[in-house]
C-alpha cells in the first residue's frame, strides 16, 4: 500500500475535531483568528500548511468563542 495512505487514530481524531471547530465558527470569528495568527511567522506558516484552528490552538492556546 502507498506511504501516506493511512493516519493514525489519534491523528485522525485531530483533523475530525479541527474541522468540527471550524464549522462551528462564524466567518468574523475565523478572520479574527487569522489576524491574530498572521502576526506571528510561525503561526501564519503553520496555519498555511495545518489551518487556522491547529495553528491559533497550538501558539496561543483555546479558542476563546
Amino acid at each position: 500500500c502507498p506511504a501516506g495512505l493511512f493516519v493514525e487514530k489519534d491523528e485522525a481524531s485531530a483533523v475530525v475535531r479541527q474541522k468540527r471547530a471550524a464549522a462551528q465558527l462564524s466567518l468574523a470569528q475565523l478572520e479574527s483568528l487569522k489576524e491574530v495568527c498572521e502576526a506571528n511567522m510561525a503561526c501564519e506558516h503553520m496555519m498555511d500548511t495545518n489551518g487556522i484552528i491547529a495553528a491559533y490552538t497550538a501558539y496561543y492556546g483555546p479558542i476563546p468563542y
